[in-house]
């Protein structure tokens, strides 16, 4: 069963993945260039399995931020005719130019997220289908159909990875080469930790039953250590929420206060809204600090 072909939907572009592609043949001298601003683009784009080269995907880059340049700075230009006519094309330039760098840093980074996103899924189900595999080897039947076993289950990311290792055995391959390609070329660390225990246990001739207990034990304990660690990053979040959604804002309203005893100082009912605004924004942004903190092994 062939694992089904990725879909590659890139943020921004104006135009079909396929016609960008061809569109960029024709400047992939300029990609060349583009990509060695970022060393371990080729290794991201391998990793997330798109079908680009680097030079192709920086020629793609290319021609985006090249298009949102014209783009936004004709636009802007003709709003700041109506207003200032006088800056109207340096303000128009400098917004292109700011709106094409934010562009082409989204652009940079997307393959990147795209192997976070892989990795995400691959290791919350990675003690579930090694569980599932010890269990169906346990039960009598081969490695290779423990593994057929995931590759057919709901492991997400996971399941096409085993997909590709079957795929490869079933036209000839040996378990342990497939197993040692399909670690080389993953992302997540834990799953190439697993299996390279795996393949170096059966290159020794060891037993797969005892190989997989260990296995499922070892990621058991490096589940436990990165909950720890989760937690004791917990206490010092917790304190700056506090700081952020207690402190600042009582802090803030008392200093208003005080100042409005000066008949210098003015305070305006906006200043409370932009405080109030402060707030809701670190609110978010602390959301993000805890999702992002969050072990990929959890879940």
């Amino acid at each position: 069963m062939s694992a089904p072909k990725q879909r590659i939907m890139i943020p921004f572009c104006p135009f079909p993945f396929a016609f960008m592609k061809a569109l960029a043949q024709n400047f992939l001298g300029v990609g060349e260039m583009l990509s060695h601003a970022f060393p371990y683009l080729d290794l991201h784009l391998k990793q997330a399995e798109m079908s680009v080269k680097k030079e192709e995907y920086g020629a793609i880059m290319f021609l985006m931020v090249v298009f949102y340049f014209v783009l936004i700075s004709v636009l802007f230009y003709a709003i700041a005719m109506r207003f200032v006519k006088e800056q109207a094309l340096i303000m128009a330039l400098t917004v292109g130019g700011i709106a094409a760098f934010l562009i082409l840093v989204q652009l940079s980074a997307y393959p990147s997220i795209l192997v976070k996103k892989k990795v995400r899924e691959i290791e919350k189900n990675l003690v579930f289908a090694l569980r599932t595999m010890l269990i169906e080897i346990k039960s009598g039947i081969s490695l290779f159909d423990a593994l057929t076993v995931v590759a057919q289950g709901s492991y997400g990311a996971l399941s096409i990875e085993f997909k590709q290792a079957i795929e490869e055995i079933e036209t000839g391959t040996p378990e342990e080469e497939a197993l040692q390609r399909l670690a080389t070329q993953n992302p997540s660390l834990f799953f190439r930790k697993a299996i390279w225990q795996l393949v170096n246990g059966m290159k020794a001739g060891a037993d797969v039953t005892v190989l997989m207990q260990e296995l499922v034990n070892t990621v058991g304990k490096e589940q436990k250590i990165e909950i720890n660690r989760y937690g004791g990053s917990l206490r010092l979040l917790s304190l700056v929420y506090m700081m952020m959604g207690v402190i600042v804002p009582a802090m803030g309203i008392t200093l208003l206060i005080v100042l409005s005893s000066f008949p210098q100082i003015k305070i305006v009912p906006e200043m409370f809204w932009a405080l109030l605004g402060f707030v809701v924004i670190m609110q978010f942004m602390y959301l993000g600090i805890m999702k992002s903190k969050r072990p990929n092994i959890i879940g």
